[in-house]
């Protein structure tokens, strides 16, 4: 997509700006050229009326002949005039007219000075040919005006004559009207395409301008033209007040993974379009990255901030609409203010992107204010995204096990969770860790090392004599990307002895969606080894059964939301979604228990697998084993369900 994608409007505007301007400045420069041309010429016909006119006058003896008289009268007149509006009016309309008068009455001049001797086409027509630099037809149709007015005293008062001079008809006069006007039609045609050009060129030139200051995709300003519009005010004068709002699109890239990138590229042009008219007409709205904008807000304090800041973030509770399908964004947006965060654009933004990251983990669909204690988080965040390059060597990263138990309370299997024991700050979140892990492209050797340490414990199960007890790990997107994946799986399996039936891998639909191909070919290979593929966080984005087909699942495991949901409103739709998972011969995993009355809805509509706090939390490696030998004494859960 590009220009096609902006509003006509907007480039006509731009092209028509820089032609009028082109024009004006062309105007201007023919206006001084023709003053000087008419000064010139006068200055010529003094000196022809000087040396012709006494040999051509035939009248009464006089000192000065009645023809150098007339020049030297009328001439400053016929100059002057134009002269004058050249010099303090240039490119204005009237000037242009006054120029064409003066020019043609300087022609008449020049041919009754000389007695005919020059004839009345040539200067007339060079006349109207210098006229016609001025691309305007309607300075021709002056020119022709006063030519034809001259025509028309010349032939009552001489019938036999032009300008006095006797030729052999009386209708010649009507003979050189035509000529003129023939003239005239051409430089008009000739004007009108030097004009089509003009426009052509003053197009390109507005598309090229416009390119350089303004994201092609989307028509909002880039980068340049951001800093250009900061510092057009004097950044360090008392009066410099501005505010710098990052704005970042929530899930976008889930929406990408899905419906594919032309749709996202359409739906960045809407959500453009929405973030201009959601700020102030003096303000900016930039696209800086892929789903990352900047508005640079003019002349706010810490009150207008916030009051746009929230104005963007309601103003995205409107859903998109692309073919018929409502879209739902939200966005995070963090706010920097001049001069009380820095006085450099890229100090301010740097200060509103640290807070647009604190406005996402608080939820996102937020803005925050930039403060120094969210730049010490963002140091600690960037400390930890270094040591956690390390982690893996220094075995600080450990593989926990939650349980997964039966409707009946019987122990089925467990999920492999990695923890980061930070020698420092202690426990890390994976929900902190793990998104590290997949920006900086660690999630690939992280997750192969959570697949052996998880089958190696599972098969030491097995040898204790927990025969049976199944073990899921989660799988990341990027992990499926790589093309050795399902043979690194095989390889594992191998070397740890595990039964491949006791294994299960869980995915997200995003994973599914990123290339189907290939993610369908390692699925294929893991099936035709009996290990088993769940969809994980079922329920969320567009999640669909549909999906099932083609990946032809072995189960799904619903959404922690879901569960929340369902006790808190009804159950009926996990009810639905229950049934028609059991419909496609499907397994369904409920996640995110965390008391009794889920537990029992969950069971009540027919949930085949439970997990949760209520269940137990996920525990380290070495309490596995004591766990499991009283678990063997009751083969029911400890925990009344």
């Amino acid at each position: 997509m590009t220009f096609e994608l902006l509003r006509n409007g907007t480039l006509e505007e731009r092209a028509s700006l820089s032609m009028r301007a082109s024009l004006r400045e062309l105007a201007a420069r023919i206006d001084r050229s023709m003053a000087k041309l008419l000064g010139l010429e006068w200055l010529g016909v003094v000196a022809i009326a000087s040396w012709i006119s006494p040999r051509t006058w035939n009248g009464t003896a006089h000192s000065i002949h009645p023809h150098l008289m007339t020049t030297l009268l009328m001439g400053p007149l016929i100059v002057g005039v134009p002269g004058v509006l050249a010099a303090l009016r240039p490119s204005q309309v009237v000037t242009r007219h006054v120029v064409a008068v003066s020019q043609m009455l300087m022609s008449v001049l020049l041919i009754d000075a000389t007695g005919g001797r020059i004839e009345s086409h040539f200067h007339i027509f060079g006349s109207l040919a210098f006229l016609a630099f001025y691309r305007d037809w309607r300075v021709l149709i002056t020119a022709s005006i006063v030519t034809a007015i001259d025509h028309l005293i010349a032939g009552l008062w001489w019938p036999q004559s032009i300008y006095g001079v006797a030729v052999a008809s009386p209708w010649r006069w009507m003979e050189h009207t035509w000529w003129v006007a023939f003239e005239d039609l051409f430089l008009i045609v000739l004007g009108q395409q030097s004009l089509r050009e003009m426009w052509t060129l003053a197009v390109k030139q507005a598309q090229l301008a416009f390119g350089a200051g303004h994201d092609v995709l989307t028509g909002a300003a880039n980068r340049l033209l951001l800093k250009e519009r900061f510092y057009l005010d004097e950044a360090h004068s008392d009066s410099f007040r501005k505010a710098v709002l990052f704005i970042d699109l929530d899930r976008f890239k889930h929406i990408n993974d899905t419906l594919g990138h032309g749709v996202g590229d359409r739906l960045l042009v809407l959500v453009a379009r929405r973030l201009s008219r959601l700020v102030r007409s003096g303000d900016t709205v930039a696209r800086i990255g892929g789903d990352e904008f900047v508005a640079l807000i003019e002349g706010a304090d810490q009150s207008v901030a916030e009051t746009i800041a929230e104005h963007l973030v309601s103003g995205f509770n409107r859903p998109f609409e692309i073919d018929g399908t409502q879209l739902l964004l939200s966005v995070s947006v963090g706010i920097s203010l001049a001069p009380e965060h820095g006085t450099e654009l890229a100090t301010l933004q740097q200060a509103a992107d640290v807070a647009m990251y604190e406005a996402k983990s608080r939820g996102r669909n937020d803005y925050v204010l930039f403060s120094p204690s969210l730049l010490q988080r963002e140091e600690n965040t960037l400390r930890l995204k270094r040591d956690l390059a390390q982690a893996l060597n220094r075995e600080e990263l450990h593989v926990y096990f939650q349980p997964q138990v039966n409707p009946d309370g019987r122990l089925k299997s467990f999920e492999a969770l990695a923890r980061w024991q930070h020698p420092v700050l202690g426990i890390i979140s994976p929900t902190i860790f793990i998104p590290m892990a997949e920006a900086s492209g660690l999630i690939v050797s992280l997750g192969e090392w959570v697949l052996r340490s998880a089958c190696a414990s599972c098969r030491q199960w097995q040898r204790e004599g927990y025969a049976g007890v199944r073990i899921a790990v989660n799988v990341s997107a990027e992990q499926l990307e790589q093309d050795d994946f399902s043979e690194r799986v095989a390889t594992v399996l191998e070397e740890v002895a595990l039964d491949p039936s006791l294994l299960t891998i869980e995915i997200t639909e995003s994973v599914l969606l990123r290339d189907v191909p290939k993610t369908l070919r390692h699925l294929n290979r893991l099936r035709a080894m009996a290990v088993q593929v769940v969809l994980d966080d079922f329920g969320t984005g567009y999640s669909s059964l549909s999906y099932l087909q083609d990946l032809r699942a072995d189960g799904i495991k619903l959404d922690p939301s879901l569960v929340k949901r369902g006790l808190a409103d009804n159950d009926m739709m996990l009810e639905s979604i229950i049934e028609m998972a059991h419909r496609n011969g499907l397994q369904v995993t409920g996640e995110g228990i965390e008391t009794a009355d889920q537990g029992r809805m969950l069971r009540k509509i027919g949930c085949d697998l439970l997990q949760g706090y209520c269940y137990g939390a996920p525990m380290p490696p070495e309490l596995i084993p004591a766990f499991l030998a009283s678990f063997r004494k009751t083969q029911v859960w400890p925990v009344a369900v």
